[in-house]
Order: C-alpha cells, then sequence, then structure tokens
C-alpha cells in the first residue's frame, strides 16, 4: 500500500484523514413522513447544515426531508 503525504508549509496531512471530523459518531435525529408515516434516521448534521429557511417546516420549524417511500415531506417525528 502506498501511502500519500501532502506537505503545505509546515503542516503535513495524511489523506486518509477526513479533517474536521468529530470525535464521536454523528447524532442521529428521527423523522417521520407526513403522508405515509415512514421513519429513517438523519445525521443531525444533514438535517440542520443542508436548509434554507424555506425548507423548514412553517408549523414545527423541522427542517424538511424529502420521504424515500412516497415523495412526501418528511420532518422530525414528535414535532
Amino acid at each position: 500500500m502506498v501511502q500519500l503525504v501532502i506537505a503545505i508549509g509546515q503542516i503535513k496531512m495524511d489523506e486518509r484523514e477526513i479533517p474536521f471530523q468529530t470525535e464521536g459518531p454523528d447524532k442521529m435525529i428521527l423523522f417521520k413522513c407526513k403522508k405515509c408515516g415512514y421513519e429513517e434516521e438523519v445525521s443531525e448534521f444533514v438535517a440542520f447544515e443542508c436548509y434554507t429557511p424555506e425548507e423548514f417546516d412553517k408549523k414545527s420549524g423541522s427542517p424538511i426531508v424529502l420521504c424515500p417511500e412516497c415523495d412526501a415531506n418528511m420532518i422530525i417525528k414528535g414535532r
């Protein structure tokens, strides 16, 4: 196996490392489809990092995720 190390000034980075990665596992949030009831866990980072204000449910304040089963809106369960 060949290991590539990139040197930038005094900083060396192994390409196998992921910069800015947290130490623990991502917190998962349970989303539920408003139409069919399908439930799926979504990483907290994905749920809150990638959305604009228009992509939040106005009633619950939850980010809206598209249901993979019926293409309806999923929101955080219990909101």
